[in-house]
C-alpha cells in the first residue's frame, strides 16, 4: 500500500513537472530578456556550462509553484466542503471571559431559536472575570508580604530611615491598589523620598497604607525613624554651598542680580561658568562644507561640459560655412584649418579681446599638432574625437577620408553639412529657449503669490 502511494505521489510530481515544462516553452521563460542576463549567466556558471541549466530551473521553479497552487486549492476546496455540510456554521456554549482589569467585552452573536427559520444576531456583553471575596483577602494577604519586603529599600530597618522608602502604587501584578499618607506632612513624600530631615535624634513619621481590591480594603501602618542622610565630605561641602545660595537669593530677592556667596564652610569659593567648547560645531561644519566642495567641484565640471557641449553645437555651422568658402577660394584643408586659426588668434589678441570659443581653441590645437609632426590626416580625425559630438567625429572622418583619396566634390559636402546643422541649430536654440522658460515658471509663481498677498491681505483686514 505504501509503495503505491509513494508511486502514484511520484506520478503526479512528473506529470506537474511535465506541465510545466510546457509553460516555459509557451510563455518563453528561459529566453533572454531584460533583468534575465545576470541570473541566467550565474545558471549556466554553476552548472559547469550546461546549456539546458537556464530551462531546468525555470522548469523546477514553475513546478515547485504548480504544486504549492495544487495543494492549497486542494485544502481550499475541502474547508468548503466541510463548512458547507455543517451549514457553515459552528456551535458553542461558552465565551472567554476578560481578566481581572481588562473590562468589559461586547461580542456580536448569532442565536438560532427553536421553531425560528432564521438566526438572530445579538450583541453580548461579557463582564471582567470578579473575584470572590476569598480570593481578593488573599491577593491583601500577599500584598501585605510584598509590601513587608518592598518598603525598606535600602534601609536595613525602619527604626533608622536615612535613604528613600518604597512606596508602590500597586501590588500583585496590578490587582492591589495602593494610596499612601504620612504623619506629620512634609518629612516623607508621596513616593517614598526624603524631603526633609533635619533632626539629628530622629523624626518619628507614621506611615499609612490603605490596600483594596475590590470591594475589600486592608490598612497598612507602621513608623518610621526618619534620620538626615549621612553625606561624605564632599556632600556636606556641596550642601554648605546649596544653603550659602539660597541665603544669598533670599536676601537678594528684591534686587536685579544675585551675588553668588564668596566662601561657604570657611572656604573661599571662585565661581566658573562652563564655556561651550565649538570644536564639534566647527568640526561637523568643516566637514560639511568640505563634502559640499567636493560635490560643487562636481557639479561645476559638469555644468562646464555642457555649456561646452551647447558652445560646439552652436558654432558648428559657423565653422562649416568658413570651411566652405575657404574651400571655395581654392585653399587646402590645411590652410583652411590655419587660417581660421590665425583670424581666432588676432581677435584674441586684440585691444578689446574677443570672446573665448572652444571650438576655434580645437582648430588652433589641431594646427599646432599638425605643426610638431602629427599626420594630417590624423590631426583631422583627432580634431572631431576631441569635440566629443557626433557631428564633429564626422566632418573629422570625411576630412581624413577626402585627404587620403582626394579632395574632390568635399566643397559641396562641406555647403551641404552647413545648411542641415542651421536647421539643427535652429532646433537647439528653442529647445534652449523652452528649457528658459521652465526655469522662470517658478518665479513667476512667487510672484503670482506676492500679488495675491498684497491685494488679499488689506480685503480681508477691512473687515
Amino acid at each position: 500500500m505504501r509503495q503505491k502511494n509513494v508511486h502514484l505521489l511520484g506520478k503526479i510530481h512528473r506529470n506537474i513537472q511535465e506541465f510545466g515544462a510546457v509553460l516555459v516553452e509557451k510563455l518563453r521563460l528561459d529566453q533572454p530578456g531584460k533583468g534575465k542576463q545576470e541570473l541566467q549567466q550565474e545558471l549556466i556558471a554553476l552548472s559547469a556550462g550546461s546549456k539546458t541549466a537556464v530551462k531546468n530551473y525555470y522548469v523546477r521553479k514553475v513546478t515547485a509553484v504548480l504544486m504549492i497552487l495544487g495543494v492549497g486549492l486542494t485544502l481550499a476546496g475541502i474547508c468548503y466542503l466541510v463548512n458547507r455540510q455543517m451549514g457553515g456554521q459552528t456551535t458553542f456554549s461558552s465565551l472567554l471571559r476578560p481578566g481581572y482589569g481588562e473590562g468589559d467585552k461586547e461580542t456580536a452573536l448569532s442565536v438560532q431559536v427553536e421553531d425560528e427559520s432564521e438566526a438572530q444576531v445579538l450583541t453580548v456583553t461579557v463582564q471582567e472575570r470578579k473575584y470572590t471575596d476569598e480570593e481578593k483577602q488573599k491577593f491583601l494577604d500577599l500584598a501585605f508580604e510584598e509590601l513587608e519586603n518592598q518598603l525598606l529599600g535600602e534601609n536595613e530597618s525602619l527604626d533608622v530611615v536615612r535613604t528613600s522608602l518604597v512606596f508602590p502604587e500597586s501590588l500583585q501584578e496590578g490587582v492591589v491598589q495602593v494610596s499612601w499618607a504620612t504623619t506629620p506632612y512634609g518629612v516623607i513624600g508621596s513616593d517614598g523620598s526624603i524631603l526633609s530631615a533635619d533632626n539629628e535624634e530622629g523624626t518619628l513619621v507614621e506611615i499609612q497604607a490603605v490596600l483594596s481590591c475590590g470591594s475589600l480594603e486592608a490598612i497598612f501602618s507602621v513608623c518610621a525613624n526618619v534620620f538626615p542622610p549621612v553625606l561624605t565630605e564632599e556632600e556636606q561641602l556641596l550642601e554648605a554651598i546649596r544653603e550659602e545660595v539660597a541665603r544669598a537669593d533670599e536676601e537678594s530677592s528684591y534686587e536685579n542680580e544675585l551675588t553668588l556667596p564668596a566662601s561657604a564652610a570657611g572656604r573661599k569659593l571662585t565661581w566658573v561658568k562652563e564655556s561651550d567648547n565649538p570644536y564639534l560645531s566647527v568640526l561637523a561644519l568643516t566637514l560639511v562644507l568640505a563634502v559640499c566642495v567636493y560635490l560643487q567641484m562636481d557639479n561645476q565640471v559638469h555644468n562646464k561640459a555642457e555649456a561646452r557641449k551647447k558652445q560646439l553645437l552652436l558654432d558648428y555651422p559657423d565653422l562649416m560655412w568658413k570651411m566652405t568658402m575657404l574651400l571655395g577660394a581654392g585653399m587646402s584643408i590645411r590652410g583652411v584649418f590655419t587660417k581660421i586659426s590665425e583670424e581666432y588668434e588676432r581677435g584674441r589678441a586684440g585691444d578689446v579681446p574677443g570672446e573665448f570659443r572652444f571650438v576655434y581653441e580645437e582648430v588652433t590645437f589641431t594646427c599646432h599638432e599638425m605643426q610638431s609632426g602629427i599626420g594630417e590626416a590624423q590631426a583631422y580625425e583627432r580634431f572631431g574625437k576631441r569635440c566629443q559630438l557626433p557631428e564633429y567625429i564626422r566632418i573629422g572622418s570625411v576630412l581624413s577620408q577626402n585627404l587620403r583619396k582626394g579632395a574632390k566634390g568635399l566643397a559641396a559636402l562641406l555647403e551641404s553639412e552647413a545648411e542641415s546643422s542651421l536647421n539643427d541649430r535652429r532646433n537647439h536654440a528653442r529647445k534652449i529657449g523652452e528649457q528658459a522658460g521652465t526655469k522662470l515658471l517658478l518665479p513667476m509663481i512667487l510672484m503670482l503669490g506676492i500679488v495675491l498677498t498684497v491685494l488679499m491681505v488689506p480685503a480681508f483686514l477691512s473687515f
